[in-house]
């Protein structure tokens, strides 16, 4: 497992920062040189709120935690200190019941707090970075007998939808998590975030996506939205093709009375 933390230490040259950390040592990684997995998954979030991102690129799973917000944490300017976390594994049965695992807690309205509370005692304030982190505290909420425990393997509903955010579906979406086996494409499988437009879901094809600013209050089939988009844009096109020739024929005409034709 490779795990990355991105915070801030409390002063005001410990601005936030990414660390790959491991058992044996902790080290600063500048953001461009993240994982490609990882810099894909958070081009499509808002990194400054909560947000959770299960994916999977080539023969790795990704599970990206961002923004949460350990209680009383606050920099020099008393502003609150934000905590994101990402697990990247091999992808395998086992692993991926582990990052639903994660994933599903994290959405989980009655888990989530617990979740949070493990992670911001696993990353406290200090040390050279300004912030440091328990790997084996980190290792601990990978539990695979916790997640057989919790989760059924079904087969997924491979149909993508998206849907705006709100808690009833967050809930819905950590419960098919928990009971689903995750589909086996590639690419952004999960994406829950804030400010994020649907078509960005669309183009990024995801499995299930809920954003502030998808219009639908209810799932939406993805593959639906297509057509009725694609024929609302030719109907726009036509319309607008039809006045112009409209107006042509009109100025035509005009003209022709204008000379007496």
């Amino acid at each position: 497992m490779q795990v990355y933390i991105e915070s801030r230490g409390f002063s005001q040259d410990d601005d936030y920062r990414w660390l790959k950390v491991t058992e044996e040592s902790q080290t600063r990684v500048d953001q461009e040189y993240l994982p490609t997995i990882i810099q894909e998954a958070n081009k499509l979030i808002d990194s400054e709120s909560a947000s959770v991102v299960l994916s999977r690129k080539n023969n790795g799973l990704l599970f990206l935690l961002t923004s949460i917000e350990p209680v009383d944490r606050v920099d020099f300017a008393h502003r609150q200190i934000r905590i994101s976390v990402a697990c990247l594994m091999p992808d395998s049965l086992d692993n991926q019941r582990i990052l639903r695992m994660l994933a599903a807690t994290a959405l989980d309205t009655e888990e989530r707090q617990h979740l949070t509370t493990e992670i911001s005692q696993a990353v406290s304030l200090g040390g050279e970075l300004g912030f440091q982190v328990n790997f084996e505290h980190i290792q601990k909420l990978t539990n695979i007998s916790a997640a057989k425990n919790l989760l059924q393997d079904k087969l997924p509903n491979t149909t993508k939808k998206i849907a705006e955010l709100s808690p009833q579906l967050q809930q819905e979406l950590a419960s098919e998590l928990k009971e689903h086996c995750l589909p086996n494409q590639q690419g952004l499988i999960v994406v829950v975030t804030g400010i994020k437009k649907e078509q960005a879901f669309i183009d990024a094809n995801v499995w299930r996506g809920l954003s502030s600013l998808v219009v639908y209050s209810d799932w939406q089939i993805i593959n639906q939205i297509l057509p009725e988009n694609n024929f609302a844009t030719k109907l726009s096109k036509y319309f607008n093709s039809l006045m112009i020739i409209i107006g042509i024929l009109s100025a035509v005409s005009l003209l022709a009375k204008n000379l007496n034709f």
